[in-house]
């Protein structure tokens, strides 16, 4: 049984018996696992308040061959979720980015981008509340670092290069834009330009350099038609319905 030491971020957890807790979290070096910390209900000498949600942690754990579960043996505080849970709309956003990467990851599977961007939006999700825009822009960055990304530059049928004003067509089936004569023949639905240009550039590490909505009923409507958008295209290309998704919007909206 080898002992792995490692980074890690908490996911979820749930009470397992009367003492133990069942962890599920993503490291630097292995990415997603799922673990078993006997005693970490009660324990206040190797798990106090360690083992929380949202908690970034030096984790200690063995690993037996052939199973699926590992023993965590212990946890030291790195990064405390302090801050996350000042706001009901706080938790709201972590619970979803938490749910996100576990649902849209496999377990063992390295990712050192992807752990860092989820660290970085949990630290800022501790400084200020996200609107939908901020949580647009790390869940598609989310996508690109896993490979999901949709197309919003090229035809997806017949891989035309599209200007800004030429998108206007999303095809959900597809997984992205489709140009004015593939939109003859494709299902597809009609958005304004101006959405899918800035979905265009919603993956872009520059936070700046997003062209943003203005204020008003403007924001309001393309933070409407994106969740549209991206709730339909994650549910059908990856089969996966968000629990967290219909609450995150009603506390971003």
């Amino acid at each position: 049984m080898a002992l792995h030491k490692d980074q890690a971020i908490i996911l979820s957890t749930r009470v397992f018996g009367e003492s133990d807790k069942i962890v599920r979290f993503f490291t630097l070096n292995s990415g997603k696992l799922t673990g078993i910390a006997k005693g970490g209900k009660k324990s206040r000498k190797r798990f106090t308040n360690t083992l929380e949600l949202f908690n970034h942690v030096d984790l200690e754990y063995f690993e037996k061959p052939g199973k699926g579960m590992v023993r965590i043996d212990n946890a030291d505080l790195r990064r405390p979720n302090s801050g996350i849970e000042s706001s009901f709309k706080k938790m709201c956003t972590a619970s979803f980015f938490a749910e996100f990467v576990d649902r849209l990851t496999r377990e063992k599977e390295r990712n050192e981008g992807l752990f860092n961007l989820l660290g970085e939006g949990l630290e800022n999700i501790k400084l200020v509340e996200f609107t939908y825009s901020d949580v647009l822009y790390y869940q598609l960055r989310v996508l690109r670092h896993l490979g999901y990304m949709p197309n919003f530059e090229t035809c997806v049928h017949c891989g035309k290069d599209l200007a800004g004003r030429e998108r206007t067509s999303f095809s959900n089936e597809r997984g992205g834009v489709v140009c004015a004569l593939c939109a003859l023949s494709v299902p597809h639905r009609t958005y304004s330009e101006d959405l899918l240009s800035r979905l265009a550039h919603g993956s872009d590490d520059d936070r700046a350099a997003w062209p943003k909505p203005a204020g008003g009923d403007d924001r309001a409507e393309f933070e409407r038609r994106a969740s549209e958008l991206m709730e339909a295209f994650v549910s059908f290309h990856l089969n996966v319905e968000f629990k967290s998704y219909r609450l995150l919007r009603s506390v971003t909206g």
